[in-house]
Formats: C-alpha cells, sequence, structure tokens
C-alpha cells in the first residue's frame, strides 16, 4: 500500500495590522538646497517667457481684431509694439527659411581615426567626441574648422554623449562627457595665456622681437587648453548621455543601469539617483527655465522628471521602438522625441499628449537640436534662433534634415556623410553672411571620421 503524500505546507499568515507602506529615500541636504536654487531659477524663466508669449499672443488676436473687425479704433502703444514684435518675426522667420533651403556643405575635416560619436557646440566653439576616447575643439568661425584644442585618452573607452557651456568668464568653457567605461567627466576648457599675450602684442604693434620670439616658442600648444575637472562615478553600467542644467551648476548622465543621475559641478558629488525607467535609459534633455528634465530609454519611454520636487510630472508612450533623443522646444510648450523607429514625435506638455507625429528618416535617428537663442525679443539678432524655429535631426541613413516648428514640414536635406551620422548641432548665425536673415550653421559628426559644416 503506497502511503497517501504529505499535507501541503500551511501559508504564512499575515500578521494583524500589517500593512504595505510607500516608502522614499530622505533628500539629503545638498540635494534640498539645489532643488531651491533650481525652483527660484525655473520661476524666474518662467515669468520671463509666459510675459513674452503673452505679449505675442496679445498682439496676434490685436492683429486679426484689427483686420477683420470693422471698429478700427486705434491700438496702444503695448499693441503696437506687441504687433511689430510678430512682423518681425514672421520677416525674419521668412528669410531664415529660405537661407535654410540653400545652405551647402561649407568645410570638412578628418576628426579622429575612429568614428566621432558626439558633436556639441557653445558661442563659435564645437568640441567633438569619439570612439578613441579623445576629445577635440574646432574653430566653428571658420569653414577651414581649425583645431583649437585636443585631449587625447580622455576616457578607456569610447565617448557617446558629450554636452559644453559657457562659464562666466569670455574664453572659459566647460565640457561634460559620457563614456561606456561607467564614468562621466567634466573638462576645463581654458585660452592659452601664452596666446593671449601674442594677440596683445599683435595688437599693440609691439616691434620687440625678443618678446615676439618668446611667445612664439611658448605657444607649442593650440590655443585653448583642456584639463580634467571632475571624475564622476556611480552609475554600474555604461554611460549613454549627459547635459548640463542651464543654470550652469548641475549636470545629469544617463545610463544602461536604468538611472539618471544628478551632479553638481562645482564639487563633482551625486546629487540625486534617480530610477523609475525598466529598460535601459538612454537621452536626456533639459527644459529652458531648469524646471523638467526628460529621459527616454529603450522600451519607448519618454519620461518628464520635476527637478524641484523629484516627482514625475509625466510620461509618454507612442514609439514602436527604442527613443535615443529627446530636446525640448525653446518655446518651453513642447518636447521633441526620436529613436530607432525614424519618427519625430512632437509632445505637448500641456495637454500631456502627442502633438505631431514626423515620419523623418528610414533609420535610426541619433539626434534632435533645436535652434537656440537668447529668448528676449529686445536682442532679437536677425536669425530666428530665439524663438526655436527650426529642429534639426540626424540619422543613421546618412542625412541631416532641417524642420520648421510652425507647420513641421521639411525645408532641407542634407547629404555628405559616406555613412551614418552621429551626431548634429546648431552653431547659428555668422556675422560674415549676407542677407539680412543672417546665416545659419549647422555641424555635424558621422561613422566616416569627419566633422562637417553646412551654411
Amino acid at each position: 500500500v503506497v502511503p497517501p503524500p504529505p499535507p501541503p505546507p500551511p501559508l504564512p499568515v499575515e500578521e494583524e495590522g500589517e500593512e504595505e507602506v510607500t516608502k522614499y529615500t530622505h533628500a539629503p541636504p545638498s540635494l534640498i538646497e539645489a532643488r531651491k536654487e533650481i525652483t527660484i531659477y525655473s520661476l524666474q524663466n518662467a515669468k520671463q517667457r509666459l510675459e513674452r508669449e503673452r505679449r505675442r499672443r496679445a498682439g496676434a488676436a490685436q492683429r486679426v481684431s484689427h483686420r477683420t473687425s470693422n471698429n478700427k479704433r486705434a491700438r496702444t502703444t503695448y499693441e503696437e509694439q506687441a504687433s511689430k514684435e510678430l512682423d518681425d518675426l514672421d520677416d525674419q522667420c521668412l528669410l531664415l527659411y529660405k537661407s535654410i533651403r540653400s545652405m551647402a556643405l561649407e568645410g570638412s575635416q578628418y576628426g579622429d581615426a575612429r568614428p566621432l560619436s558626439a558633436v556639441c557646440t557653445s558661442g563659435n566653439i564645437v568640441a567633438t567626441g569619439g570612439w578613441s576616447g579623445t576629445i577635440q575643439l574646432w574653430d566653428g568661425k571658420k569653414d577651414t574648422l581649425d583645431v583649437l584644442g585636443r585631449k587625447g585618452m580622455a576616457h578607456e573607452d569610447r565617448i557617446m554623449g558629450m554636452d559644453m557651456m559657457k562659464c562666466r568668464g569670455d574664453e572659459d568653457h566647460m565640457v561634460a562627457t559620457a563614456s561606456i567605461d561607467l564614468s562621466a567627466k567634466l573638462w576645463h576648457v581654458r585660452r592659452n595665456e601664452d596666446v593671449l599675450m601674442e594677440e596683445d602684442d599683435d595688437d599693440d604693434d609691439n616691434d620687440d622681437d625678443t618678446t615676439t620670439i618668446t611667445n612664439t616658442t611658448k605657444n607649442t600648444n593650440t590655443p585653448y587648453t583642456i584639463s580634467e575637472a571632475h571624475h564622476l562615478k556611480g552609475h554600474k553600467a555604461r554611460l549613454c548621455s549627459v547635459a548640463f542644467h542651464p543654470m550652469k551648476q548641475h549636470v545629469v548622465t544617463t545610463s544602461f543601469d536604468h538611472t539618471w543621475r544628478l551632479w553638481d559641478v562645482e564639487t563633482g558629488s551625486q546629487l540625486l539617483l534617480q530610477d523609475g525607467h525598466v529598460k535601459e535609459t538612454y537621452g536626456v534633455g533639459m527644459h529652458p527655465d531648469g524646471s523638467l528634465c526628460s529621459t527616454t530609454d529603450f522600451g519607448g519611454v519618454v519620461q518628464v522628471w520635476d527637478l524641484r520636487s523629484g516627482k514625475s510630472a509625466c510620461h509618454f508612450l507612442g514609439h514602436a521602438k527604442r527613443v535615443i533623443s529627446s530636446e525640448f522646444s525653446p518655446n518651453g510648450f513642447q518636447l521633441a522625441t526620436a529613436g530607432d523607429d525614424g519618427t519625430i514625435k512632437i509632445w505637448d506638455l500641456r495637454r500631456r499628449k502627442q502633438f505631431a507625429s514626423i515620419p523623418a528618416h528610414t533609420k535610426l535617428i541619433t539626434q534632435l537640436r533645436f535652434a537656440q537663442g537668447s529668448g528676449d525679443a529686445s536682442e532679437f539678432t536677425g536669425n530666428g534662433q530665439q524663438n526655436g524655429e527650426f529642429l534639426v535631426s540626424s540619422s543613421f541613413d546618412g542625412t541631416v534634415k532641417t524642420w520648421s516648428t510652425r507647420d513641421w514640414k521639411m525645408l532641407s536635406t542634407l547629404r555628405g556623410h559616406e555613412g551614418k551620422v552621429m551626431g548634429v548641432d546648431v552653431l547659428g548665425s555668422s556675422g560674415e553672411s549676407s542677407g539680412g536673415g543672417g546665416g545659419v550653421r549647422i555641424v555635424t559628426s558621422g561613422y566616416d571620421k569627419t566633422l562637417k559644416l553646412w551654411k
């Protein structure tokens, strides 16, 4: 006779009064202080941006009513200024789009022995990073793209993302790089004193041959020096993207460890480790006000975070594959994302839903960049960039495309790279350009190891 099987063990009985409690991590004092500073900074920027938007909308409404209404009352000084501002924006935008439609390749340089995977700009300086781990600086004012600085073996492995900002000094910049060696780095970019001395001698028409020879001998390096400021360690997997906060005191990195982190630029210390993605985190974008941060992942999810509270403001679903890039519009109301499905999606941050979907490229989109500028209409420079009048995209299909942000139609297609285009950025208006609308310069980096300038 076979004995019966033993009874199953009894299920554990939950203790009475035990409840599931949501747990939060206490923010360190440094993070609390950073959030206070970000809140003050973002509120001031938001106030200026919204006042500018109200002024333009009031001018647009008055312009329409003045054209359609039979009551031709006299407009106030405020309405006249707002209407004139809109007319100037429209006229300059037409000139800008005409210039973009005629863009052509102006300069090309071999940047590295391996593919150039990242490119960014600050003023007229272009910075590139490649698979060899090398950082290089280029002169964006010249079609020859002269080398301004170089840092070999900045990372032990490939550089995947980089960003650059201008510091308080006229000549100083800071570069942030993210690599697959599990770390990010911050770099000081300073003008060499020997170069400044030589320029001063030339300006003063100094005829002292001894001084000129001495300065020339000392100036054996490039005009700019790149030195390491901080080594940001903490991620458990390869890094993908990096972006400076508009306040210039913080930097954000994303990684394959499903997290993004906030770092202090001055000390190099980690302020925040934020999870929330279930797939590898890749793209990152900063709101122009400094209040929001967007991150994307390989699951097709776009998260928008409130840096003032640390909470998730909203998330967007719509991409069919990995989302590689995200970029906030300078108007502050829209977010552009792109990735492996070849489409660019525009999200309305106020209604929290998709505004437009653009079938942009036939392959993966590597980078998105809005035209940036001062954002102040009183400082309108004639190139329309402070209003984010166009968007640039680069892709593995070997093309770079520009898009009108007024109707999201394509303005031009730039072909010149032999293979994948890894990155793109906008330099802006060149002083030597002809025409009232100024000239726009775009820089691209490619798998063909070249840096190209379009104008």
